[in-house]
Formats: C-alpha cells, sequence, structure tokens
C-alpha cells in the first residue's frame, strides 16, 4: 500500500485486525498515540521487553512502518537483523523513511542471521538522507558483501548532514573495500565521535591513508577516535599521528593493535607532547608494549597536564615498565622533582588486588591523589602530599643564600600540610588501610623541626644574635625597677648576654 492507503484506513482499521499480537498491538497503539513517554523502539525476532516488536512476515509490517513514520516522540530505533527482516516489504521502508524525530539509528546482527542484504540497505537508504535529526548510527556483529558494503557507502554518504556519531563495531567485510565506506565518511565533517572497532578487516596502508583524509576533514569537531582491534601497523600510526587534530581529539583508543612496534608508539607519543593536546584519554592496553615503549610515553608525559586516563593493562611489561609510570607520578630523586612530576594522571589501568604491594600501591597512592586534585586547582596540594609520603627530610642547602628569610616560609608551608594532609584523609578513606594520619601528622611535625634545626645550624649567630640583643635590650628596661639582690641578679644576667656577642 502506498502512504495515501494507509492515512485512508487509519481512523477505521483496528489494531487487533492489523496483528493477533498483544505485545505488537501495544507497541501500535503507543506509536499511532503518539506517546510523549514511548521514544524508544526495538524491531527484532521476539518481542522479550516492553520497547520491542517482533517483526514478522505478515501486512503488521507496513503499518508499523507508516506509524513510525508519523511519530514525533521517537529518539532511538534499534533493528535486529532476522529472516523476517530479510524478507522483502517495501512498504516499512518507504512508510518509515518519512519519519524525523529519530535521532539514534542501531543496526545488530541477531545469532546466526549476520548477513546484511544489500538491496534492505538501499530501502534505509531514504530515511538516513531525509531524517535531517538523525545523529547517531551503529551497526554491529553484521556480516557484508560487496554489495551491502558498496550500499552502506553510499546510505552514509548520503546521510543528512546532522550525523555526528558512527560506529561499526564486530563486523566482518567479505569481498568488498572498507575504504569506500571510510570515504564515504569524510562527507560529515562534523563528525564527533568515530569508532571501528574490532572487525575483521585489517587496516593497512589503503586503509590508514583514507582515514588520515578524513580525519582531516573532521578535525575540527572530532572528540573520540576509536580504532581498537584493527591490526594497526608502525606506517598506520605515523599516518595517522599526522592527521590527527589533537586540539580538539579527547580520546584515543588504540588497543588491541598487537601488531605495533616501538617505532609506532614513539611516533603516538608526541601527540602528547604537543602544547596544544587536549587528550583526556589515551587506551593502548592489549598490545606488545613492552618496558622500552612505557619509557616512551612516560617521558611524553611529563609537562602534560590533560590526559587522565593512559590505560596501559595486559601488555608485556615488568616492574620496570611501572617503575618508569612511578617515576611519572612522583620522581622521588629530590623534593623539586617530586614538585614538577606529573599531577593529573588518574588511571594506568592497573588493577590492585589484596595481595599486591610495593610498586602497585605506590602507582595506586599517586593516581588517588591525583583524582583528588580532579576538577579544582589543587596541584601544588597534591604535589605537597607526595613530597611528604615519600621524603622525610628537605635538603634546605640550595635556599641558604636567603639565610632566614626563606625560614617563614617554609614553616608556613608546613602549616599547610596539615591542613591538605586532614582534608585529603577526609576525601580519600580507600587508603586509610595504607597510611596512618596521626603518623603523617607526627611525620610533618618532625620535618619542620629538621628544618629549623638546619636554618641555626647553618647560620648560628642570624638566629643567636637577634634574641641576644632583644634579650639585653628586656634587662637594660627593667634595671631602673628592682633594688638589692633582685637588681644584682639582672645584671649578672645581662652581662652573660652580652659575653655570648663578645
Amino acid at each position: 500500500m502506498s502512504e495515501n492507503d494507509y492515512a485512508a484506513l487509519a481512523n477505521t482499521i483496528k489494531i487487533e485486525e492489523i496483528t493477533s499480537d498483544e505485545h505488537n498491538q501495544t507497541i501500535l497503539c503507543m506509536l499511532k498515540n503518539n506517546r510523549e513517554d514511548f521514544d524508544t523502539l526495538e524491531i527484532k525476532c521476539l518481542n522479550d521487553n516492553k520497547d520491542s516488536y517482533a517483526f514478522s512476515w505478515a501486512e503488521d509490517t507496513g503499518w508499523l512502518g507508516y506509524y513510525i513514520g508519523n511519530s514525533t516522540k521517537l529518539r532511538e530505533l534499534h533493528f535486529y537483523n532476522n529472516k523476517a527482516f530479510n524478507h522483502n516489504n517495501e512498504s516499512f521502508y518507504e512508510e518509515m523513511s518519512r519519519n524525523k524525530s529519530i535521532q539514534e539509528f542501531y543496526f545488530r546482527g541477531e545469532n546466526t542471521q549476520r548477513l546484511l542484504d544489500g538491496d534492505k540497505i538501499r530501502m534505509l537508504g531514504p530515511f538516513f538522507k531525509n531524517n535531517t535529526n538523525l545523529t547517531r548510527i551503529e551497526i554491529e556483529f553484521s556480516v557484508f558483501g560487496a554489495e551491502s558494503m558498496r550500499q552502506l557507502s553510499l546510505a552514509i554518504g548520503g546521510c543528512s548532514k546532522s550525523l555526528q556519531r558512527i560506529s561499526i563495531t564486530c563486523c566482518e567485510f567479505r569481498d568488498g573495500n572498507i575504504v569506500d565506506i571510510i570515504t564515504a565518511l569524510s562527507m560529515h565533517p562534523q563528525l564527533t565521535e568515530l569508532c571501528l572497532t574490532h572487525n575483521e578487516m585489517t587496516m593497512g596502508n589503503n586503509e590508514c591513508t583514507a582515514l588520515s583524509t578524513l580525519l582531516r576533514c573532521t578535525t575540527i569537531q572530532l572528540q573520540k577516535l576509536d580504532l581498537s582491534g584493527n591490526n594497526i601497523d608502525d606506517e598506520g600510526v605515523e599516518s595517522l599521528v599526522n592527521a590527527i587534530g589533537v586540539d580538539q581529539l579527547n580520546e584515543l583508543d588504540l588497543s588491541a593493535n598487537d601488531t605495533i612496534t616501538i617505532r609506532g608508539w614513539t611516533a603516538l607519543s608526541t601527540l602528547l607532547e604537543r602544547s596544544d593536546s587536549s587528550l583526556t584519554r589515551l587506551a593502548l592496553s592489549n598490545n606488545n608494549i613492552r618496558n622500552d615503549g612505557f619509557l616512551v610515553f612516560a617521558n611524553a608525559l611529563k609537562k602534560n597536564s590533560t590526559l587522565k586516563v593512559l590505560d596501559m593493562s595486559d601488555n608485556i611489561e615488568t616492574s620496570l615498565g611501572w617503575g618508569y609510570i612511578f617515576n611519572l607520578l612522583c620522581n622521588t630523586s629530590s623534593v623539586n622533582n617530586t614538585y614538577l612530576s606529573n599531577h593529573t594522571l588518574e588511571c594506568v589501568g592497573i588493577y590492585i588486588g589484596p595481595n599486591d604491594s610495593g610498586i602497585f600501591i605506590d602507582i595506586a597512592y599517586c593516581m588517588g591523589l591525583n583524582k583528588y586534585n580532579a576538577g579544582d586547582d589543587n596541584i601544588d596540594e597534591v604535589a605537597m602530599m607526595k613530597i611528604m609520603e615519600y621524603h622525610s627530610h628537605f635538603d634546605m642547602q640550595p635556599f641558604f643564600e636567603w639565610e632566614f628569610k626563606v625560614l617563614p616560609l617554609m614553616i608556613n608551608w608546613f602549616a599547610n600540610a596539615v591542613v591538605c594532609n586532614e582534608e585529603w584523609y577526609t576525601k580519600a578513606q580507600m587508603l586509610d588501610e595504607h597510611h596512618d594520619e596521626n603518623i603523617e601528622k607526627k611525620k610533618i611535625k618532625m620535618m619542620k623541626l629538621s628544618v629549623i634545626y638546619d636554618f641555626i645550624t647553618e647560620f648560628p649567630m642570624l638566629y643567636v644574635e637577634p634574641i641576644t640583643r632583644k634579650e639585653i635590650a628586656d634587662y637594660t628596661a627593667m634595671e631602673d625597677g628592682p633594688q638589692g639582690g633582685e637588681l644584682e641578679e639582672i645584671r649578672q644576667r645581662k652581662a652573660r648576654a652580652m659575653r655570648r656577642l663578645s
């Protein structure tokens, strides 16, 4: 039937006449009534939840398309590939293509029904093209032949320019060229999120070149790029690095690309060294990153203040590799180097077990301190806590050129450390088992006394002379009052004080 045929019958036909399935009847009623609270629809083999419609071979599929086309409340549409979906029913696609409210479209292969017919993608083309509110397309667990890949490329290329997020995940591409799909994506320079993950393909030179061209078109808007599980090699990484605009990109995932070597990781690390980098998450799990790779990223992050997550889990690391990460978070070689350490990285992909100790606990502690800083301007306080934890004595030698002028600043620093310590233990209960607040307070007091002692022993006369002169002045003022033995005692004390200055 045509749209006019459905419209002519819409006021007289009963839902029960369209389908005998009670659950489907409920779905059609909500669509027909344009229910405000019905904004998500799943079309699948079984209606296993309140939002799912069991797609069948019957006439009701045309009516389903008609009501979808009329809806102004639907926001998400989920298709699950099944035998019924593979049955030609052009009226369904024609009717649903009128919809302008759906913002997110999801397509998933279901069980053994993963092979996607090119005709079905072709019939979905008008829906993608006409809907100016469509912002997201996700395709999962599907198998594409040459024709279906060609139709998908045409459909994506013809999509409304409102499209912002595209994800193609866990798919298999047979006898076709993924380059055509990547090229079609370049028609959407407003993309903010692109995920091409864990697909059964190799991201070779041609694919990476096409992707680099795409990135140059989308760098103004692109915020998330997920290329995990694609067998990208060193040359591919170098091509991508040259194209990525990190001034907008927030998340990059290259996990499970274990053909990349130290050459590729070195190229990638340059993104973290750039002053305009806005990366907050870099996922590199399940690769063959060894200790030299850990060192490369640790060095690249020394002056980085934006990255919060560096997922290095499930790599070929040892305690040496993790030692580079700890040294990044807290360089204990000197108080100054600890102060200059990275105080923004909050996660590196380690998981602390009940029997873990040593460097893993130290890394977790430092990351906990960095999280304490998150969202606040507390970097100085984080540095202070790390200094208090990993240093028991301040080397005051570099400050002796200013003599006692710097001592009040140090005393004030320790006073702030006490306050910071109390606030930290209030917010970070998770680390109480490893650190005792009272012990930390005692340590701060001992370090304060040690600093004062260092100054006094280095400049004894600078400390003794002002105190002694004040003492003599006090005794001189007291001589006018007392009489007899008391006066004699004051004069003796004054004489002893004067001898200390001689």
